[in-house]
């Protein structure tokens, strides 16, 4: 009799302890569900944790631990493609518009030249931002089509070593845009030297730098640009910009910031300028004073 009381109590014992082992077991398995679902929903990157200690569970749990550590990983390598995708064509969208704009003032242009030889050249020079927007259509389908940037990797311009004469590129440039200037009232005061400057950058790159300045600066400026190459590589573009601060002026350079936030501008022609000039190994800077903002461009001189 005794025996089967000890008997009895070493099997509510055992009972006991199993039903207290499935419910730690229950507690475990609900709390590694609830774990997955926040880790799956991206709510938490917390790694799953359980209270208890059976083996199984927890080497259950490290196995999901290192699977969801490798989505999470797969999962911000997608939204940091998507980001640079969206980025990359909302910029080259942007710089879309600027041939045509310079388009836009060679038919103007033309619209009133009589000089055959002429209008000769603002045809080439119209073929030629033609083709620039050809090359922009062409990335901007590159990379409307991939979902992954890597496949269509940016070039570094600074492996160029061919030098340019930069005063050529910026007197077409400038060129390229009397129409517009005439439109709205601006007479710029040019400074160029009378001799070629050779600098090392890849030659749309500066196109597209001096177009993005240039047409901020039909934006903002007040009715007056000054535009200065010296025989070192550094171009100046400066006109009146009462309304900026030195705080603002720091920030021009910033994707997306735009000085008047009810304007139509995305922001971007300094920051797109910015980038070029960076992989061509040279700099661009803002500096503001006593109202006057100058965008200072220092390019690559060669060895």
């Amino acid at each position: 009799m005794t025996i089967l009381i000890i008997l009895c109590i070493v099997l509510a014992i055992a009972l006991a302890a199993a039903v207290v082992k499935i419910v730690l077991l229950r507690r475990g398995f609900d709390e590694l569900t609830d774990n997955i679902e926040d880790q799956v929903k991206g709510s938490t990157q917390v790694p799953v944790t359980l209270t208890t200690s059976d083996p199984h569970a927890k080497r259950a749990a490290e196995t999901i631990n290192r699977e969801l550590t490798n989505l999470q990983k797969e999962r911000n390598e997608y939204l940091d493609g998507n980001r640079k995708v969206a980025e990359a064509v909302t910029g080259i969208s942007h710089d879309i518009r600027t041939p045509l704009t310079a388009i836009n003032s060679y038919l103007d242009l033309m619209a009133d030249e009589k000089d055959e030889e002429l209008k000769a050249q603002y045809l080439e020079r119209i073929k030629s931002r033609t083709l620039s927007l050809s090359d922009l259509a062409d990335e901007l389908f590159k990379y409307s089509t991939s979902a992954d940037p890597a496949r269509y990797p940016v070039q570094s311009d600074r492996s160029s070593s061919e030098p340019v004469d930069i005063c050529r590129i910026l007197e077409e440039c400038i060129l390229s845009f009397y129409a517009a200037f005439k439109n709205k009232g601006i007479e710029p005061k040019i400074e160029l030297p009378d001799n070629p400057v050779p600098v090392l950058c890849d030659r749309k790159s500066a196109n597209r730098i001096f177009e993005n300045i240039i047409s901020n600066a039909l934006k903002y400026a007040d009715g007056a640009l000054d535009i200065m190459l010296d025989d070192s590589g550094c171009a100046t573009f400066s006109n009146p910009a009462p309304d900026l601060t030195p705080v603002s002026a720091a920030k021009l350079f910033d994707r997306y910031y735009t000085v008047n936030e009810g304007n139509a501008s995305t922001g971007l022609g300094f920051s797109i300028a910015k980038e070029l000039i960076t992989r061509n190994g040279g700099t661009i800077e803002p500096e503001l004073r006593d109202g006057i903002l100058s965008i200072i461009v220092k390019f690559r001189k060669p060895d």
